[in-house]
């Protein structure tokens, strides 16, 4: 029923749990009852080594006084209380620590530079362990592939002293002879990548110095073309100076094609179809051909399942496919072993949740990953595109001040857009889809301006960055930390930029970022008016006349969508505790979650009202083959925004889009035409003002349910 340690100080219970093999059943065993679930049940044959292990483990560690004793207490008929009571004692000091062997070696201080272990420390004999095997990998990536390293210490239990002497083997400094290379083909065919290109690829010559790092670098090089089902480099075992080099590889099929369909709750239904050659053109250079298209079943022509996606259905870009078209090809080596470029041409048309609609006609990606520092992938990208991004137009009136169809159209016509980023990724998470241990920080830099060829309307600066951590606390649990910024700014970093491309600006709420608000709807949004809203021409307040507000008080909870505006700014944290499931919990995980965040535009006059947000909630997640499902209800205790309230006049010649907000006083112009009856609507927007003032609020809404948002989502949040 329950394992305890008393009396540990220098170890958490966590650390003291995993070296012993007595472990208590599952919570909901033991707490609930049920069936089904992990049960454990006492070995008292094994208590005796548990014991002998807790000792071991705190003798090697600087305890050599530690006593433990056992205590096994019964709760219940079939139920009992395991506990360990440790008495720790003093530990053994180091008194000196010595690396004797460098000398020869010319790379000595880099060597010992920067060790765990120091003089006056515990006396821990795993680090020391630790220790020689940094000393023996780092001279094995300097010439020395035959190093060694071990350890002899003298040791008083009385006066608590430890001395540990280190000798260093290195063998004697190697070089790379002959590199010979041995291909199998599949079955029946013929070598299909000639061995210059695998050499060139390798990127190691005779001569140079016998590094292990840069050996395994070319090893995974080769495998990254995925031309090759076995790839395997090792040195001959002759110990002088020089070092033969056995490459052998097996090669696998050279073509590859994939055609796969799917479901996404914005997405609708979609099919992506992928075709692959691994040797284009005899060079181990890889060209991939992609075509994907989605919102199927919601969008124009193929619009006929729209039940089906009640998400989607929310979405006022969801009514037309959206697609991608595109050829890329993958240069395995360039300007040196780490540095793969890539060229990219495409056409595709692509939407953000109730924020744009980007049409590209025709655009290309140049891109260079540079992998020269472990872990630590360098990016430099620079795309350049034809295309047309449409945002609602109450985004263009509200943001820009753009409230003439003439000033919307101007800048959602066909434009050159060039973007130049850099992008810095480092990864120690030790999982992909589902970290437990590790960090991962991502900072990335996008600028747009007429000297690198972009239209002139179209120029920004943008730097976004983002930073997770995530500590394993044992027994399959996981604390995991988030942190992401962003901002958007014009020639320097305190300037506010003009017009951004809605494509560029900055998102927030969902599944991924604050999971207690909507997709993209943290931050300011804009009310679009429900249809059959009725509305004055006469303000009733003031008396102006040609003004168009509510005209029923009722009517102020009526509004029939928002729209998202995002920001130039933004700021992220998320805190989660992911907890292994009680029951089924190979499958299972339940996390409980704190997300905060805000996005706002500097340079407006609602900067004084941003305030952080803060949602908690609950998350459950099923491993599956595609990855981790998640179903999260986040809570909301916040009123929605003040903001413009638009009305889409379709009913009017030229479909004009008014500002209907509280007290605003637009003059607004109502002319029928004589003959054909069509009543046309414009508005005044003197210089100077806002175009529409946010003082549209809707009513709170005290019920519970109302504050939850439920989201559902493949992959972790982050």
């Amino acid at each position: 029923m329950r394992l305890e340690f008393e009396g540990n100080h220098a170890f958490s219970d966590a650390d003291l749990a995993k070296t012993i093999v007595t472990t208590p059943s599952a919570w909901a065993r033991r707490y609930l009852h049920l069936p089904f679930t992990v049960k454990h049940c006492l070995d008292r044959n094994e208590l005796p080594n548990d014991r002998a292990r807790l000792i071991i483990f705190y003798r090697r560690r600087g305890y050599p006084k530690v006593a433990v004793d056992t205590v096994v207490k019964e709760l219940a008929p079939g139920a009992v209380e395991v506990r360990f009571k440790i008495s720790e004692g003093p530990p053994t000091i180091l008194r000196s620590f010595v690396i004797l062997g460098l000398d020869s070696v010319p790379e000595r201080a880099s060597i010992s530079r920067g060790l765990s272990i120091r003089p006056g420390g515990r006396f821990d004999r795993i680090a020391i362990d630790a220790t020689a095997d940094t000393i023996r990998e780092r001279l094995h990536n300097t010439g020395y592939p035959r190093a060694d390293a071990t350890n002899r210490f003298a040791a008083n239990d009385t006066t608590l002293s430890a001395w540990d002497t280190l000798y260093v083997s290195p063998g004697p400094r190697t070089r790379i002879g002959a590199i010979n290379i041995e291909v199998t083909p599949l079955n029946g065919k013929r070598q299909q990548i000639p061995t210059r290109v695998v050499r060139r690829i390798m990127g190691l010559d005779s001569g140079e110095l016998f590094r292990e790092d840069e050996i395994i670098d070319a090893q995974r090089a080769i495998y990254q073309t995925e031309a090759y089902q076995h790839v395997s480099i090792t040195p001959d075992s002759a110990a002088d100076s020089v070092a033969t080099l056995h490459v052998n590889l097996a090669e696998a099929a050279m073509h590859a094609a994939r055609v796969g369909a799917g479901y996404g709750t914005l997405d609708c239904f979609r099919v992506t179809g992928e075709y692959t050659d691994y040797n284009f053109l005899n060079g181990a250079r890889r060209l991939d051909l992609n075509t994907r298209v989605s919102k199927i079943g919601i969008g124009r022509p193929l619009d006929n399942w729209s039940g089906l996606c009640p998400t989607a259905k929310k979405d006022v870009f969801s009514n037309r496919l959206n697609y991608y078209a595109g050829a890329t090809l993958r240069q395995p080596v360039f300007l040196g072993l780490r540095t793969v470029p890539t060229i990219t041409i495409y056409s595709q048309r692509i939407s953000e949740y109730n924020a744009y609609l980007r049409t590209t006609a025709v655009g290309g990606i140049a891109s260079v990953v540079w992998r020269g520092l472990t872990r630590t992938p360098i990016t430099a990208t620079y795309s350049m595109d034809l295309g047309r991004t449409e945002a609602q137009p109450a985004l263009f009136c509200a943001v820009f001040n753009l409230c003439e169809a003439a000033e919307r159209d101007r800048l959602q016509r066909t434009q050159q857009l060039a973007v130049l980023s850099l992008a810095v990724t480092r990864d120690n998470s030790n999982s992909l889809l589902s970290p437990t241990r590790g960090s991962i920080i991502r900072l990335e830099a996008r600028n747009s301006s007429p000297v690198i060829f972009s239209n002139q309307d179209l120029q920004f600066n943008k730097v976004v960055g983002d930073a997770s951590r995530y500590v394993n606390l044992g027994l399959g649990n996981v604390l995991a930390f988030r942190i992401r910024g962003g901002s958007v700014f014009g020639r320097n970093v305190a300037s506010i930029p003009g017009f951004i491309p809605p494509q560029e600006r900055l998102y927030a709420g969902g599944p991924t970022t604050v999971r207690g608000f909507s997709q993209n709807e943290l931050g300011a949004l804009i009310y679009i008016a429900s249809r059959d809203s009725a509305f004055l021409s006469t303000h009733p307040l003031t008396g102006l006349p040609d003004t168009v507000v509510l005209q029923n008080p009722a009517d102020s909870g009526k509004y029939k969508r928002v729209v998202p505006v995002g920001g130039n700014s933004l700021v992220v944290g998320n805190v989660e505790l992911r907890l292994r499931s009680p029951f089924l919990p190979d499958l299972l995980q339940w996390t409980f979650f704190t997300d905060a965040g805000e996005v706002w535009n500097r340079g407006t006059p609602q900067i004084s009202e941003v305030k952080l947000k803060v949602t908690p909630g609950i998350q459950m997640t099923a491993f599956s083959p595609v990855g981790p499902v998640r179903v999260a209800i986040g809570y909301n205790p916040y009123q929605r925004p003040k903001g413009p309230l638009y009305f889409e006049g379709t009913q009017f010649g030229g479909a004009p889009l008014l500002c209907v907000s509280p007290n605003n006083d637009l003059p607004t112009h109502f002319v029928t035409d004589s003959v054909t009856k069509v009543t046309t609507v414009s508005q005044e927007i003197p210089p100077g003002i806002p175009a529409c003032r946010a003082t549209y609020q809707p009513p709170v809404n005290n019920a519970f349910f109302s504050k939850l948002t439920f989201t559902f989502a493949i992959g972790q949040a982050f």
